[in-house]
């Protein structure tokens, strides 16, 4: 990739020749609230804020919390978008997918999708995306912004491998948290044009999604109840689940779902490897 420093600014081209320009950071407590005050202010389409730690303060009692620090990837991407809301449901699919692509790279162990921008290691969920975004009076996206979280272990993702991938591809010393953030944006805005023709990427998707079968539960205003997860329909990408007594429901939200942290893979099926 060619690219150009400037102060803690980076600017470099992906294979398919978009221009990102990232601003990097060490610790931040959240690259989204920063992307979300540079959007408000202006900042480009394709900008970038990234972080390769990001404190978290986790609450140990009603007085008090602690703060924990947590080494991976973490970056916000400003996006322009021309699409309208109504047409970004499968905008969370693709986020998935750069991922997913990007860190087979770099491990041997098996990959494998949830629902809707989780990916697995060995059945132990690490990565996840979220959106956000603002809508102006024109009922049109002010911005969006893509966040992508990624936390990273010796033992699933060996220097070695990274090393490999560091002498064919990289140029410089990149850190192995940014290496694998440039991949993942070229993957990303490789896919991002289609975010309106999911045929031509949801049966990759649904090939590496490992929820099939699993047990979890669903949550109601009033209660939870049991369901088994079936799939992800391919037109609407909600997630289909069976309750107990048969019945189907398409659910849309992540409010209404348990998300499993880890599940038992079948290696045969639904896995992606380097």
């Amino acid at each position: 990739m060619e690219q150009i420093k400037k102060g803690n600014v980076l600017t470099f081209r992906v294979a398919d020749g978009n221009v990102i320009q990232l601003e990097q950071y060490d610790t931040l407590p959240s690259t989204l609230a920063l992307a979300r005050e540079y959007a408000r202010n202006g900042y480009p389409d394709k900008y970038v804020v990234f972080s390769q730690k990001q404190s978290v303060l986790e609450s140990t009692d009603e007085k008090k919390g602690k703060n924990e620090v947590e080494e991976g990837i973490f970056m916000s991407c400003i996006l322009r978008p021309s699409f309208f809301p109504s047409q970004s449901g499968f905008l969370g699919v693709l986020t998935a997918l750069s991922m997913i692509d990007a860190l087979s790279a770099h491990t041997d162990r098996a990959l494998g999708l949830g629902w809707v921008s989780d990916v697995y290691c060995e059945g132990r969920r690490f990565a996840s995306a979220s959106l956000e975004g603002k809508i102006d009076s024109y009922s049109s996206y002010e911005y969006l912004i893509v966040s992508f979280r990624i936390l990273l272990d010796d033992e699933y993702f060996p220097p070695r491998m990274s090393d490999i991938v560091r002498r064919i591809f990289e140029e410089d010393s990149s850190s192995l948290s940014l290496m694998i953030a440039k991949n993942v944006l070229s993957k990303f805005f490789t896919l991002y044009p289609h975010v309106r023709t999911p045929e031509k990427f949801m049966e990759a998707y649904q090939r590496k999604f490992i929820l099939r079968g699993v047990r979890t539960k669903h949550l109601l205003p009033a209660k939870s109840v049991s369901c088994r997860i079936l799939g992800v329909d391919a037109e609407s990408a909600k997630l289909i689940v069976e309750l107990p007594r048969g019945e189907i429901r398409q659910i849309s939200s992540r409010s209404q779902i348990v998300i499993p942290e880890k599940v038992r893979i079948n290696r045969n099926k639904s896995t992606h490897r380097a």
